[in-house]
């Protein structure tokens, strides 16, 4: 399969997601395979609000919106335009997924899969509901996927590298699990701002975004701010504002 396959197949991946990303979900004639798939995909989001309340509607359609616009053949060939990917015989690439946002793990399965890997998929428990049908229309698009797919909820074997995401306790598992694999292993991360008074209120809002997005599950979410002595919240205060409705929400 070459790289330009792999990319036309995430671009029409990334045109499925799409009409998942608006306020009104609707149905599009052109989306290939939409009859198969459309209906069974929204099951599964229903699925996954159900499973974890962390899910929201709001913030699964944020997930998918985001990804519907990086799966574009612009942008995928701007990010790949500073690589040389090669043909070669396929690694077997493992990843363990994080749960703690909604598709937190495709662009780990995406780098694998676009690059021409086979990938192994051990997910959260939290988030397993999504790509694995998201999996099968990519399979759909492009048969050539079948068989470079695989999802596990057993231990890992078999495999040539890993990509682990969890805790800094599982890391340090991991850690020691993974010694003698090529491996990408992230623990525990917080993001902080720094804010000086002089930020616009367009500044605070969007610091308000990454402070409530995802309710701040995100290791980008930001959770500390650092001020100066004697800042006035004011400006941050009316800025974050809009937020409050989520107050009201179960979680």
């Amino acid at each position: 399969m070459h790289l330009e396959q792999r990319i036309n197949a995430f671009v029409k991946l990334g045109d499925f997601l799409r009409q998942f990303s608006n306020e009104v979900v609707t149905k599009h004639d052109n989306i290939e395979y939409n009859n198969l798939f459309f209906d069974g995909f929204k099951h599964q989001i229903k699925l996954a609000q159900e499973h974890n309340g962390w899910f929201t509607t709001q913030n699964l359609r944020f997930a998918f919106k985001n990804w519907a616009n990086a799966l574009t053949q612009n942008s995928i060939k701007t990010w790949l335009k500073p690589y040389q990917i090669e043909t070669f015989t396929p690694k077997k690439v493992a990843i363990i997924m994080a749960g703690n946002i909604p598709l937190v793990g495709f662009h780990d399965f995406l780098s694998v899969l676009i690059t021409g890997h086979n990938v192994l998929v051990k997910q959260s428990s939290n988030d397993k509901h999504l790509l694995p049908y998201l999996a099968k229309y990519l399979e759909h698009i492009e048969p050539s996927f079948k068989g470079k797919i695989a999802f596990t909820q057993e231990k890992l074997e078999n495999f040539d590298a890993v990509i682990a995401t969890g805790s800094n306790n599982t890391a340090r598992y991991f850690e020691y699990y993974f010694k003698n694999k090529p491996s990408i292993i992230r623990n525990n991360r917080n993001s902080v701002a720094i804010l000086t008074g002089n930020e616009t209120d367009e500044d605070l809002q969007n610091l308000s975004e990454d402070i409530f997005r995802y309710y701040g599950l995100g290791c980008r979410s930001v959770s500390k701010l650092f001020v100066p002595n004697n800042y006035n919240f004011d400006a941050f205060f009316k800025a974050i504002y809009h937020w409050h409705p989520i107050i009201n929400e179960a979680k």
